[in-house]
């Protein structure tokens, strides 16, 4: 598979236009299209970009060996600070998972009341 194949590959994988993943790497519509076509091929400048915007593996776009992005944290991107607003945010995650449990069970338990009322045992319910 070429490296302009593989472009595309990794467009589609990010769920982005032409449009907007050319312009993430530096490049108009126009241009990555013919980059994607095979019309031009995929240059050191793109690659750098690639790189850099979207963690691309350059193995794997040049050769598909290895995975398609690279998932290591480089020492320039991790800090301490970095680390802990990353654990905020999974903090508050598990608040909002807690708190969506809550709510989940609070209209179950006014379902199965409102079924009751009714007289329609809750066990018997065909849906979640």
């Amino acid at each position: 598979m070429t490296e302009n194949q593989q472009l595309k590959i990794i467009r589609k994988f990010l769920g982005m236009t032409q449009v907007d993943f050319g312009a993430s790497i530096g490049l108009t519509q126009a241009g990555y299209s013919d980059i994607e076509r095979g019309k031009n091929n995929v240059s050191g400048k793109i690659k750098i970009m690639l790189k850099q915007v979207h963690k691309v593996n350059l193995a794997w776009l040049e050769s598909g060996e290895g995975e398609m992005i690279d998932s290591i944290i480089t020492n320039e991107e991790w800090s301490p600070e970095r680390f802990a607003d990353d654990q905020k945010q999974i903090e508050n995650l598990k608040l909002e998972i807690d708190r969506l449990n809550a709510e989940n069970k609070f209209y179950r338990e006014l379902l199965d009341s409102k079924l009751k009322m009714i007289g329609i045992r809750p066990s018997n319910r065909i849906f979640i």
